[in-house]
């Protein structure tokens, strides 16, 4: 518009005369115009910005929290605390999710046929143990000849007691968390579930089986120190491997040997107890832990290119 105007503005010049005049009338005109339209354009509000190219990423804590407040990963997706760097935040988080997390490892253990299979053969070695007379049998000789000090029957019995282990992975937990070691802060969440199931079920099969000990307490069978420390070293078995896992079954089997010779528990009881807390680890350690043709799902987040998906892992 400006060239324009400028082109008209020198004809005028050189035309003279009343042609001249309206091409510089013109010249004027065109002047106004581009004054206007600027003036307009200034006054004018900008454009919205185009779209972005992708939806906005579920932004996990420490990724940059949006303006209402850190997105919390939801627990089936989420390794690690749901607050990094804020334990009390992650331990009221946690709390929060334990009824799901706990009802989901109790629909994952008795729907499993293997589970139900063990729980089934625990109670069928537990009855043929008794009706072969085995029970009586290690009664004669453990009874008044303790193979034990009592010093080491007490270390079975405390550390052996779901009473105490109980605290042992609350520890853990902490550990876990203040350390911000996300693999025993896993392990111990599964830890806690396992140790809570194993204990419902050996209440339950106590009452119902409501057995006589050797002691002449009641609700023998299942010994309930033998199945939660073979629950917690199964669950620390498939966490961390043979390395820790199996001291940890060695313990398991001496806190079943001091069951029998503190004469607190019956051969049978033991037995079953074993079984018992070694299939329900294994069921809530395997329910926490996702596969796919042998190797480990996990999720993935790419905040530089805003990739939302899933990864494999495993080795070889």
């Amino acid at each position: 518009m400006k060239r324009t105007a400028a082109v008209v503005a020198i004809v005028a010049m050189v035309t003279g005369g009343p042609a001249g005049r309206c091409l510089a009338d013109a010249a004027f005109l065109a002047e106004r115009m581009e004054a206007y339209r600027t003036e307009v354009l200034a006054k004018a509000e900008p454009a919205p910005a185009a779209p972005a190219a992708f939806p906005p990423v579920l932004q996990t804590v420490g990724s940059g929290d949006p303006p209402d407040g850190p997105h919390v990963t939801p627990w089936r997706q989420r390794v690690g605390p749901a607050y990094p760097g804020d334990p009390w935040r992650s331990v009221a988080q946690d709390l929060a999710e334990l009824p799901a997390t706990l009802w989901d490892d109790t629909v994952a253990t008795f729907t499993d046929g293997r589970v139900l299979l063990a729980l089934g053969a625990a109670g069928a070695l537990g009855a043929a143990i008794n009706g072969a007379g085995c029970d009586d049998a290690v009664a004669r000789r453990t009874d008044g000849h303790r193979q034990l000090p009592k010093a080491l029957d007490g270390i079975g019995g405390c550390l052996g007691s779901p009473a105490n282990q109980f605290p042992i992975a609350a520890g853990l937990y902490a550990i876990g968390l203040l350390a911000e070691d996300d693999k025993l802060y896993e392990t111990s969440k599964t830890l806690i579930n396992a140790l809570a199931i194993n204990g419902a079920v050996n209440v339950v099969l106590k009452a119902a089986a409501h057995t006589e000990p050797p002691n002449g307490g009641e609700n023998g069978w299942p010994s309930g120190h033998t199945s939660s420390s073979f629950a917690f070293a199964t669950v620390l078995y498939e966490s961390y491997g043979p390395a820790v896992g199996l001291p940890l079954y060695a313990f398991a089997a001496f806190v079943g040997y001091e069951r029998i010779d503190a004469r607190n528990h019956d051969l049978s009881d033991v037995l079953s107890g074993a079984v018992i807390g070694t299939a329900i680890g294994w069921a809530v350690a395997n329910n926490h832990q996702p596969r796919l043709l042998g190797m480990d799902v996990l999720p993935m987040i790419d905040p530089a290119s805003g990739t939302v998906g899933v990864m494999l892992a495993g080795r070889w």
